[in-house]
Order: structure tokens, then C-alpha cells, then sequence
């Protein structure tokens, strides 16, 4: 028998779970990418973060990320293929996408492995 948390996986248009992980990886990592190259060049992050992550860069995954979450959930929410409420979901969102955000910039680890499994993870929590 599956355990719940595989199933929310491979099913991801039917639950929460599912559509973060795609939306983190899709919309966040991808405009970090795009808004990172073209405004972050003069503020990278300090420290022992990898040194081509820039703040510009992480403040786009959590703002595009968070975005669209929110549009793809209440999307099947309004077509009946999931039964969320996606407002009340709002700081929970915000936090799952500010923690793949820090993930991404941590130094070790591949961040297309590491974002979308920590985004189910912390989603199921």
C-alpha cells in the first residue's frame, strides 16, 4: 500500500502538496534565475551561501512562487479537481516558500532535487 505523502506526490493536482512543489520549482526557481542575472549582480549573499545566489534573486522565488501557488490551487479549486481554500493558506505559504527560497541558496546540494522535495515535505506539515 502507498504511504500518503508518495500519492500526494505523484498526484499533485489534487492536493496542496502536490502544487507547491510544482509552483517552487517552476515559478520561484525560475524567475530567481531570470530576476537574479538582471538585477542581482551588485547585491550578492553574504557569508558561505553560494556566491552566485543573489537577495534579488531569492526575493523573486518567494514572491513568484508564492503567486503561484496561490493561482494554480484556486484554479483547480474553481474546476473541482481540488477542494482548497487557499486564503486562509496564505502564511503557510509565504513560510514554505521563504524556507525554498533559503534552501536554494545553501551552498551543497542540487536546488532542482532539493527545492521541490523540501517544498512537499514542509507542504504536508
Amino acid at each position: 500500500m502507498w504511504p500518503q505523502r508518495e500519492i500526494r506526490i505523484l498526484f499533485w493536482n489534487n492536493n496542496i502538496a502536490g502544487v507547491t512543489s510544482l509552483c517552487t520549482m517552476a515559478a520561484g526557481d525560475g524567475m530567481a534565475d531570470i530576476i537574479g542575472r538582471c538585477l542581482g549582480k551588485s547585491n550578492p549573499w553574504p557569508f558561505f551561501f553560494e556566491n552566485n545566489k543573489s537577495i534579488d534573486g531569492s526575493l523573486a522565488f518567494v514572491y513568484f512562487s508564492s503567486i503561484a501557488i496561490v493561482v494554480l490551487a484556486g484554479w483547480f479549486s474553481y474546476t473541482g479537481c481540488m477542494s482548497v481554500n487557499v486564503i486562509p493558506l496564505l502564511p503557510q505559504i509565504l513560510g514554505v516558500c521563504t524556507a525554498c527560497a533559503f534552501i536554494e541558496i545553501l551552498p551543497f546540494g542540487d536546488d532542482n532535487w532539493t527545492v521541490p522535495i523540501s517544498s512537499a515535505v514542509l507542504a504536508t506539515l
